[in-house]
């Protein structure tokens, strides 16, 4: 349980080595090294590898994937941290911004649907809904503007999609040849001959990703953002402003696998730090990792 207490102060509450080792002294009267703590994480991270292996599994089984990355440091180098993740899994990963970092993720065992930003390396993949949040807030920016024309058309695009996503949340579905898609792909066109460069650039944006933009019309069971994978990066998105990342390539992945374990139990409804205390004293008897439980059902 101490071993727990320091990786939920650690990864949960964001403290340093030298936090916790104050903490622990003031509080429990405990006296660890720094070296002592920051063993202990590492045993706790590699603990919950053999669980985040099942997680993946887990995942590639899904019908709906939200996919998302952010920028993450490793001794002072640029890598990302991303998250996979459901209603029910989130596994974060830390490498590098590129295809093959989402072949990992997603193997060719996925074949439900992707739900991503507009990232070059997510294209490749058939069956995707964009994150319409994303194309919003740059038509909302651009709708400020200075350049009047710049600044109607864009209002105009911001419309079109919000009474796109009204009209298909009212519907609960309809045919890609719908009016709202019709008047959005039109505007889309009309602005691409815009001389405002951004303006331009996000009209593109959505023709060029078109199929992924309107994916919902017809699949009406997708969500139209991305907002439950940024909700999971959040947290470690705080905790690269206040630690600037991990230090080496073995404690990027005791940070990323103990991300993923308490955040899946989390989702499930279980307690994180209970199933944390049980990997750890199984790994320290040489014996296998339990695994996940399923998830509560939910009562509707």
């Amino acid at each position: 349980m101490l071993a727990v207490l320091i990786a939920s102060l650690a990864v949960r509450y964001r403290l340093s080595r030298t936090k916790i080792q104050e903490f622990l002294q003031d509080w429990a009267g405990i006296a660890l090294s720094t070296s002592s703590i920051d063993r202990c994480l590492r045993e706790a991270g590699l603990a919950c590898r053999p669980v985040v292996e099942d997680l993946i599994g887990q995942l590639q089984a899904a019908e709906i994937l939200h996919l998302d990355e952010t920028p993450w440091y490793e001794s002072g180098r640029l890598c990302w941290l991303w998250v996979a993740v459901n209603t029910t899994c989130a596994v974060f990963f830390i490498g590098p911004r590129t295809k093959e970092m989402v072949l990992t993720i997603v193997s060719t065992a996925f074949v439900g649907w992707l739900v991503s930003d507009g990232y070059g390396a997510y294209r490749w993949y058939e069956h995707r809904q964009r994150c319409l949040a994303h194309l919003i807030r740059k038509a909302l920016a651009l709708s400020e503007v200075v350049d009047a024309e710049a600044r109607q058309f864009a209002t105009w695009l911001l419309e079109e999609m919000r009474e796109l996503i009204h009209e298909l949340a009212q519907a609960g579905g309809n045919s890609p040849d719908d009016p709202g898609t019709i008047r959005l792909k039109k505007v889309a066109l009309l602005s691409t001959a815009s001389e405002h460069p951004k303006l331009k650039a996000l009209a593109k944006e959505i023709l060029n990703d078109w199929d992924a933009v309107v994916a919902f019309v017809t699949n009406p069971q997708l969500p139209v953002t991305n907002n439950l994978a940024e909700r999971a990066l959040r947290h470690a998105v705080i905790a690269r402003h206040i630690g600037f990342g991990t230090r080496t390539t073995e404690g990027s992945s005791s940070y990323a696998a103990l991300l993923s374990v308490i955040e899946t139990c989390r989702l499930r409804l279980l307690d994180p730090w209970a199933f944390l205390a049980t990997v750890i004293s199984l790994g320290r008897k040489g014996l296998d990792a339990p695994l996940l439980s399923s998830p509560l059902p939910q009562v509707v």
